[in-house]
């Protein structure tokens, strides 16, 4: 399903681009050999994401990771804006990494993984605007290359964006958590019961306590 999305948000690009004229800040046609990267971390992330367990998780994630650096090296390519790779990091570790659990968690129903992606996706995307703003917007590193230009408006952006996050991670639901086995032991008037032993039980059933001597019966007959 994943790649059927992939390619299906691809024709539409590019449907729309032959359609309408537009103008993207990268030339598609010279994205050349970042492609033999981009391909193979795209179905190593489709095949983290159809399995299951742990082991899925990091193929999910290394498919990200793989990605990631795939569709950077792609726009650096195009645009000769290698200078990017000053704040560029900050989209491979921890934002792939937290976009790869946010996809993963989704996909399985595992509200805890992608809470905790949400929130390495949040930090990752903070970090990258952050240091666009400082070196495009104040620095001027990369000029008029690629999107270098619209450094001045990434802080605000980065602003409203951490705050969404936020407050998307505050709302996201959390999965019920398991109740403790044997949480009354020795814990007073709680499941149970005061001395160690369910309330219904009678104390003679309670385990002994420690470094309390044994009780002995005699017989006086």
């Amino acid at each position: 399903m994943v790649g059927g999305l992939l390619l299906i948000g691809a024709g539409v690009l590019l449907l729309a681009v032959n359609t309408f004229n537009l103008q993207l800040p990268f030339d598609l046609g010279r994205i050349g050999w970042p492609m033999f990267v981009i391909a193979p971390g795209v179905a190593l992330l489709i095949v983290g994401l159809v399995g299951s367990g742990e082991a899925s998780v990091g193929l999910a994630v290394a498919g990200g990771i793989v990605t990631t650096v795939g569709l950077i090296l792609a726009y650096q390519y195009s645009t000769d804006h290698w200078s990017s790779w000053a704040y560029a990091w900050a989209l491979i570790a921890p934002t792939s990494v937290g976009a790869s659990m946010l996809l993963w968690g989704t996909f399985h129903g595992s509200g805890n993984v992608a809470r905790q992606g949400l929130s390495g996706l949040g930090v990752g995307l903070v970090l990258f605007i952050v240091g666009f703003a400082f070196f495009e917007g104040v620095l001027n590193l990369g000029g008029t290359r690629g999107l270098a230009p619209l450094g001045r408006q990434a802080l605000p952006v980065a602003l409203i964006g951490a705050g969404v996050l936020v407050i998307i991670s505050r709302l996201w639901p959390r999965s019920p958590t398991a109740a403790p086995m044997f949480s009354g032991w020795g814990s007073g008037w709680g499941t149970w019961g005061p001395h160690g032993h369910p309330p219904n039980a009678s104390p003679e059933a309670a385990p002994q306590a420690w470094g309390t001597a044994p009780t002995t019966t005699t017989d006086n007959r």
